[in-house]
């Protein structure tokens, strides 16, 4: 059985969807907005482009290998894992993930991609809560090798095993949390770094161009391949205890200030949306959006062919 089932066939569950027929899974995709489903194809031509500048891909082979289907039964039938791509919402992931064990076995592994929901939540109906998980990409996931799995303290060991193996052979990097937290890691470390950001700027020390500058051309860089403790563990000459025995009353002083929580008001909202409509026009994002994909991929693949 080498079936994947994607509920929700929107950008992310279309990315899951490339991202595992390109790598021997057979792919059944359902979604209930027809006007969607009509375009699916469409997007995976253009999420195939971006891969093509890192990985051969054999157009022909990867469409045959996914398959829309017409109900959910249909993609929950003899699938190893079924991956619910919808929208965030606590009460409709609730409400499918009780359709999902009303006709998948129960060897299935039920796997959210929710950004911040609780497994705990989403599968608190469910009478197989052991076979529940969040499995949250990064955007665009098709380029992004990343997943993060965070069980809920009613998993078991040996979906979260399994789950490992099958994102593995997928060629996605997973990380296990030991526990669950709203979040998960990604959005929190990304939380922490957009709250900074916009205390910087709603407070007059920055522009929102300059901040943008400072990631894109200094953190971003190495943040491509170095984590926060390789980073510090690289920053003294006698490594990660001697760099935050140097640093730590510098780091401990800027957390004491940064405790506080932007409002983020509508107006101030409105302000940063004019800002930033001076620098990109909406008219301009799609061609934006199409350069990151493909400069994320240009990353990828330097970083595979340095074997990172």
């Amino acid at each position: 059985m080498r079936n994947i089932g994607i509920c929700g066939a929107g950008l992310i569950g279309a990315s899951w969807a490339v991202g595992f027929a390109n790598h021997g899974y057979t792919v059944l995709v359902y979604d209930a907005n027809p006007e969607i489903v009509s375009n699916f194809f469409k997007v995976v031509d253009q999420l195939a482009d971006d891969l093509e500048i890192f990985k051969k891909v054999d157009l022909k082979k990867l469409k045959s290998s996914i398959k829309i289907c017409d109900n959910l039964e249909q993609i929950c039938k003899d699938s190893l894992l079924i991956q619910e791509s919808i929208v965030e919402d606590l009460d409709e992931k609730k409400k499918i993930f009780l359709e999902f064990e009303k006709y998948a076995s129960v060897d299935t592994i039920l796997a959210s991609s929710s950004s911040y929901l609780l497994p705990s939540k989403i599968s608190e109906k469910l009478k197989n809560k052991q076979r529940c998980i969040v499995a949250h990409p990064a955007l665009p996931p098709h380029v992004v090798p990343f997943v993060e799995i965070c069980p809920s303290s009613e998993t078991s060991l040996e979906v979260i095993e399994k789950a490992k193996d099958i994102y593995k052979t997928a060629h996605y990097v997973p990380i296990v949390l030991k526990k669950e937290i709203e979040g998960f890691v990604l959005n929190r470390l990304q939380g922490a770094l957009l709250n900074e950001a916009v205390r910087l700027h709603e407070e007059g020390y920055a522009s929102i161009d300059d901040i943008d500058i400072s990631l894109k051309h200094a953190l971003g860089i190495r943040w491509a391949f170095l984590g926060p403790f390789e980073i510090m563990d690289l920053n003294a000459p006698g490594g990660i205890g001697d760099s935050f025995t140097r640093y730590r009353k510098g780091i401990k002083k800027l957390a004491q200030q940064q405790n506080s929580v932007p409002e983020y008001t509508d107006e101030y909202i409105k302000k940063l949306e004019s800002e930033q409509r001076e620098r990109l026009k909406l008219t301009d994002r799609e061609e934006r959006t199409k350069k990151r994909n493909k400069l994320i991929a240009l990353v990828r693949k330097l970083k595979l062919e340095q074997g990172e």
